[in-house]
């Protein structure tokens, strides 16, 4: 990772999501994202699902349902990436898409959804959550998930890990927010190369915090083509050692454009800057990375 790096990268991505409908009660979804940079296609997601009276089943590759940033749609989401939060537990193999057989209830006021996946080596996932309906504008998520994994050594023995996730989100009158803790312990081990040999280090019984808070304010314009303005930031915390100092922090400020009714045509733009608590050196905080992102949304 550059630091002070004031080089200028483009970067340009193009995502697809596709639904087809081959039969009553079936339904086939296809997401794939071009980057141009490396002419790279990467699948998003591609299942079947079949449709009871309150419920569904469906079985592919898909994310899991674990935390808010995964739950909600690509045109749910206001900003252009994901958070910081979500691509350090990509890391430690918590997130991500893998081969997934998932169960969805629709109860009156709340859907249970229940998953096991595997991601093609000795990990795998059970993953249970709770999401409520849309109760006085508030809505929470409440999700656990159960990994089992082997040691990188030549043991291979057999680990497992537990993690848990809080979110709330609020649609207010002026405003709207969404509030996201995550937490965990066990972490995997991990190979260090030191002189020469591999020297994996104890990682287990490592706790994890990660905080998420939005905030958004949507204002409705009364002309023909601008609908809406919405102003956004969002902060995120990060520490894998419940230590202040070793902290990271991402901060983003944002504004959306909408042209279309139903937020349907977009232009958004959000500046990312991700930043340690203190510096080694200077104990001040330091920004570690910054970029400006920008993309017309189109959803039809």
């Amino acid at each position: 990772m550059q630091v002070n790096d004031s080089r200028l990268h483009r970067i340009g991505r193009v995502e697809t999501e596709l639904e087809i409908f081959p039969a009553d009660s079936f339904r086939l979804e296809f997401d794939l994202e071009y980057d141009w940079r490396f002419t790279d296609l990467n699948l998003q997601k591609l299942f079947v699902r079949y449709d009871f009276e309150n419920s569904n089943i469906r079985l592919g590759f898909m994310k899991k349902m674990f935390s808010l940033e995964e739950i909600n749609s690509r045109s749910d989401r206001l900003l252009i990436r994901k958070s910081m939060l979500n691509n350090i537990l990509e890391d430690f193999f918590l997130f991500g898409r893998d081969f997934t057989v998932q169960y969805r209830h629709n109860f009156p006021s709340y859907t249970l959804i229940g998953s096991f996946a595997g991601d093609g080596s000795a990990r795998v996932f059970t993953n249970l959550t709770l999401r409520t309906r849309n109760l006085d504008k508030k809505r929470i998520v409440a999700a656990f998930m159960y990994k089992i994994y082997e040691d990188k050594d030549a043991t291979h023995n057999r680990q497992n890990a537990f993690f848990a996730n809080v979110g709330l989100e609020l649609d207010g009158r002026i405003n709207d927010f969404e509030l996201e803790t995550i937490w965990g312990k066990n972490l995997e081990k991990y190979g260090v190369i030191t002189m020469n040999y591999i020297e994996f280090k104890e990682r287990n019984n490592i706790g994890f915090l990660g905080i998420r808070f939005q905030q958004s304010f949507p204002v409705t314009t009364d002309r023909k083509h601008l609908k809406k303005i919405v102003p956004l930031y969002e902060t995120v915390y990060f520490s894998d050692s419940f230590a202040f100092k070793n902290a990271y922090w991402q901060i983003r400020p944002g504004v959306n454009l909408s042209f279309a009714r139903r937020d349907r045509l977009q232009w958004r733009t959000n500046l990312d800057l991700i930043m340690t608590a203190n510096n080694q050196e200077s104990r001040r905080p330091q920004i570690i990375s910054q970029r400006v992102l920008s993309e017309i949304f189109v959803h039809w």
